[in-house]
């Protein structure tokens, strides 16, 4: 799978088309803000990224579809996808065509056929990925991964603030999650985990589930002939302990022990049933309890306002007496009898209501002490109906208490018969086992062989040997650009997800290599070390790699307007970049036979007629760049 075209379709209803040579070298050349580092966000959109990360501006803005043609060994695979909606961040309106050559669809005839996720399937299926997820060893948090063709991207892109980056080895490893992503993935895309190894590890699961199985049932067999009278032995004593049995419990032969559990095994619990019958009747006398509890309060509380009715009546009658014996003290009724004024009839008006009020008081008072006595007599019955309640709710409880103990005892000898049950269902000790111990036998020599064959322990040592052998490559390859430590062995540590200079004073990572020129130099050499042994192992890896902006570690960023390498100041540093785009152009034919591509987007132009021949597409400098300068008009 390599790139043949990348086709833009503007809203204006034209398309732009970039074309590239397979199984070469292939640059893009050009100025600043042109438009290049889009290419691969363009060819990663295509290829099912979650986000467009086109830049915003000219591109978006006139850009209604993105598309990238793809060639295969005997077909090509066409795949646009419809730019995001305004405010969205994808779109999964998609394109696909497959045929032996395309035609590339006119700017009329873009329409949606399928969705994006289809399309990535579809790819995983043509580069020949199994079903297959990653291995997680036991104790770890995080869930395995379905490996697909997107997880191949990792090792096929590098764009402009990765390159350089002496952090950053891989593409997107700055996102969280990813540097987990592709530890996992990477053994499987190397070859050191088996196409098939997730099988495997499935079928040996369930090889483990059916032993499980199979020794449970054989331990309950053996525990019932290890054990022997031993055991029912020690049932027929907690048998004794609870009442079920009063017999001896020792010295019994074995007919005697098998025939006292057949006995205790037709135990059956006594009628409890007294307690549901009591039940209603308890219910009954608490809802007579609560009843007469509350007429006693009401009784209590007529009886307290008669009571205070009946001081108050006493006080006044006492009042009013006192009023009369002050008036017959002072003899007013003798000094007024002489003659006749309204003050005399007042006051004598006034001692007639005394009296009479009085006379009432005197009457009322009887009827009152009668109705105390009355609400006296009352409260006592019905302290004595409360008191009876009291003394028979308390005998059904202490009959409920007994029988609460009774179904206690009861549930523990029903209990102890389930054992008996139990004992005796198992009791044949003849039972042959040879066929289930065969069976466990032939199973553990299936687990072992499976165990072998997924070791944990061989897929490191495999891992390791091929990361050995691809480090040679790597090593060879520094030397070549002049690389730090490329005396020293170079390697990929797996773990940091960097590269390291195995030096006598030990492992020294990329990010402590000198300057920019070295990060880059050896991205370079770790992603094409990468993509040989993809190709020379046949792995579902697409063959191409694109890598943007690799010389901007020499260029002066306020001096780029040819791309000539004349604008480098330091000789040294032309030669190097030089050097590098040549050792680019020769590794194709040199390393890979003609069956690679490299796409490099650079402001960098060498006249040298091997570059120029590399040239895709016009430079893009002055008005010429990957959107027409009509489209923006």
């Amino acid at each position: 799978m390599q790139i043949k075209q990348i086709s833009l379709y503007g809203t204006n209803k034209k398309r732009r088309d970039v074309k590239f040579e397979t199984s070469k070298l292939n640059i893009i050349t050009g100025a600043s803000k042109k438009g290049k580092t889009s290419l691969l966000d363009i060819i990663d959109y295509s290829l099912g990224s979650k986000e467009c990360d086109v830049a915003a501006g000219h591109i978006r803005n006139s850009v209604g579809w993105f598309s990238t043609l793809f060639q295969f060994d005997n077909s090509q695979v066409f795949i646009a996808r419809k730019a995001p909606a305004l405010g969205a961040k994808s779109s999964v309106e998609c394109m696909l065509l497959v045929g032996d050559e395309i035609k590339i669809p006119e700017p009329n005839e873009i329409k949606s056929n399928t969705t994006i996720d289809s399309a990535t399937k579809f790819l995983s299926s043509k580069l020949g990925m199994p079903d297959y997820d990653t291995e997680v060893s036991d104790g770890q948090s995080r869930s395995s991964i379905s490996l697909s063709f997107k997880h191949s991207k990792f090792f096929l892109f590098q764009s402009q603030d990765e390159i350089a980056n002496k952090k950053v080895l891989f593409h997107r490893q700055s996102e969280q999650f990813i540097p987990q992503t592709i530890k996992d993935v990477l053994p499987y895309f190397l070859g050191a985990a088996d196409d098939d190894r997730f099988s495997k590890m499935e079928k040996l699961r369930g090889l483990k589930r059916e032993r499980t199985v199979k020794v449970k049932e054989l331990k309950e067999i053996d525990s019932l002939k290890g054990n022997g009278l031993s055991k029912g032995f020690s049932l027929l004593a907690e048998a004794a302990q609870i009442g079920l049995y009063n017999g001896p419990t020792f010295n019994l032969s074995d007919e005697q022990l098998v025939a006292q559990f057949k006995k205790l095994s037709i135990w059956r619990p006594e009628d409890i049933c007294e307690q549901t019958e009591n039940a209603p009747a308890i219910s009954r006398l608490e809802s007579e309890y609560r009843v007469l509890k509350e007429q006693k309060s009401i009784v209590n509380n007529m009886l307290k306002e008669a009571e205070d009715y009946e001081r108050a009546i006493s006080g006044f009658e006492s009042q009013e007496r006192e009023q009369g014996l002050r008036l017959e003290t002072l003899n007013l009724f003798q000094k007024l009898e002489t003659s006749e004024s309204p003050a005399k009839r007042a006051i004598q008006e006034s001692l007639n209501k005394l009296s009479e009020s009085l006379l009432k008081t005197t009457r009322a008072k009887p009827r009152l002490n009668s109705r105390i006595e009355e609400l006296k007599g009352k409260r006592s019955e019905i302290a004595k109906s409360i008191k009876k309640a009291q003394n028979m709710l308390t005998e059904y409880q202490k009959k409920d208490e007994e029988l609460g103990k009774l179904q206690t005892l009861n549930l523990q000898k029903a209990k102890v018969v389930g054992k008996v049950s139990l004992y005796l269902d198992g009791i044949d000790w003849n039972k042959d086992t040879t066929l289930l111990e065969k069976q466990i036998e032939e199973l553990n020599e299936r687990i072992k062989d499976l165990e072998t064959a997924l070791d944990p322990e061989l897929l490191i040592e495999k891992l390791d040997s091929q990361l050995n052998l691809i480090g040679r490559d790597m090593s060879r390859w520094a030397k070549e650009l002049k690389l730090e430590h490329s005396d020293c062995p170079i390697k990929l540590d797996l773990k940091r997800l960097t590269v390291v200079a195995e030096t006598p004073d030990g492992k020294v990572p990329l990010y402590q290599m000198g300057s920019g020129e070295n990060w880059v130099g050896y991205h370079l050499v770790t992603y094409i070390a990468l993509a040989k042994w993809f190709n020379n192992m046949n792995r579902p890896v697409p063959k191409f790699v694109l890598f943007d902006q690799p010389t901007q570690v020499y260029f002066p960023t306020d001096i780029d307007v040819t791309g000539n390498i004349e604008e480098i100041e330091v000789d040294e540093d032309r030669q190097a970049v030089k050097k590098m785009f040549k050792w680019l152009y020769d590794l194709i034919e040199k390393e890979f036979e003609g069956n690679f591509q490299i796409i490099v987007t650079d402001h960098a132009d060498i006249d040298e007629p091997w570059f120029q021949e590399c040239v895709r597409d016009k430079k893009w400098r002055g008005e010429e760049a990957l959107i027409p300068l009509s489209w923006i008009e």
